[in-house]
C-alpha cells in the first residue's frame, strides 16, 4: 500500500506537457544546469621575476587576455578576461615578503641602529642619523662635591649630545617596503628622542610613498612585457 502511495507521488510529481490550441504547455519549468568546469589553483609566487616567467609561458596557451593588476606596494594578481561562459581563470598572486621596519613609534637605541644598518638603503639620511646616535648617551649619574664643611650632590638623569651637534627634524630615508625587484621609494621621517633615550622614526610624507611603489611595479612589468602588452596580450592596471 505504501509502495502504490509512493509511486503515484512519483507519476504526479514528473514533468508532463498539454497541448492547448496548438501550443504545448509543461506543468514545471525547466531549467538549464551547466556541469561545473575544473577550474586551475591560484599559484602563490613570492617574485615580480616569477610573475614575468609565468604570464610569458602562460601567454602562449591560454588564449585570453591575461592581466596583471597591481593592487599595491605589496600584493599583485593576475588573471584572465572572460571565456565563453563568463568566467575567469585566476592565475596568480603574488606579495613581497618586506621586512618589518619599525616605524611611527619609539624604540630603543640599539634596534635603531641595528635597523638603519640593515633595513634602510644607505643614503644622506642614514648616515646624518647614525653620526647623530653616536653622539647621544643616556646619563644617570650622581656628583658628590665636599669641601669639608657642606657636601653637595647633584644628580643628573637624561638624554645628553657628547658633542654639539645639529639635530635636523626631518630626515629622508629610504626603507625597503615593497619589491625587491623595483625602486624603494625615499619618504621624510620625523626624529623623535624620549626621555627615556628611545628613538622614533615617524613618516611625514602621507602615505605618498605607497603611491610611488604601486608607480614602480606597474612599471615593471611594463618594461619586462612590452612586446607582449604592444600585442595586447597582455594589460597591466592598477
Amino acid at each position: 500500500m505504501l509502495k502504490e502511495a509512493i509511486e503515484k507521488i512519483e507519476r504526479m510529481a514528473a514533468p508532463t506537457t498539454v497541448e492547448i490550441e496548438g501550443s504545448v504547455y509543461s506543468n514545471q519549468e525547466l531549467v538549464f544546469v551547466q556541469d561545473k568546469k575544473p577550474m586551475p589553483k591560484c599559484i602563490e609566487l613570492t617574485g615580480l621575476d616569477s610573475v614575468c616567467k609565468m604570464v610569458r609561458n602562460e601567454a602562449e596557451h591560454v588564449g585570453l587576455q591575461i592581466f596583471i593588476q597591481v593592487k599595491d606596494y605589496r600584493n599583485v594578481s593576475v588573471f584572465t578576461s572572460l571565456d565563453s561562459d563568463e568566467d575567469r581563470l585566476y592565475l596568480y598572486k603574488c606579495a613581497a615578503d618586506t621586512p618589518v621596519v619599525t616605524t611611527d613609534r619609539f624604540m630603543d637605541y640599539e634596534k635603531a641602529v641595528i635597523e638603519l644598518r640593515s633595513l634602510y638603503i644607505p643614503n644622506d639620511g642614514t648616515d646624518y642619523l647614525l653620526q647623530l646616535l653616536s653622539s647621544i648617551s643616556n646619563e644617570s649619574r650622581v656628583t658628590s662635591s665636599d669641601n669639608g664643611v657642606t657636601q653637595r650632590i647633584e644628580a643628573t638623569n637624561g638624554i645628553a649630545l657628547s658633542s654639539m651637534v645639529t639635530v635636523k627634524p626631518r630626515v629622508t630615508l629610504q626603507p625597503f617596503r615593497t619589491f625587491i625587484e623595483v625602486a624603494q621609494p625615499a619618504s621624510e621621517f620625523l626624529l623623535r628622542i624620549n626621555e627615556r633615550g628611545e628613538i622614533g622614526f615617524y613618516q611625514a610624507d602621507g602615505g605618498v610613498w605607497k603611491l610611488e611603489a604601486t608607480r614602480n611595479v606597474a612599471a615593471y612589468f611594463e618594461e619586462k612585457l612590452q612586446d607582449l602588452i604592444d600585442s595586447g596580450t597582455v594589460v597591466v592596471i592598477r
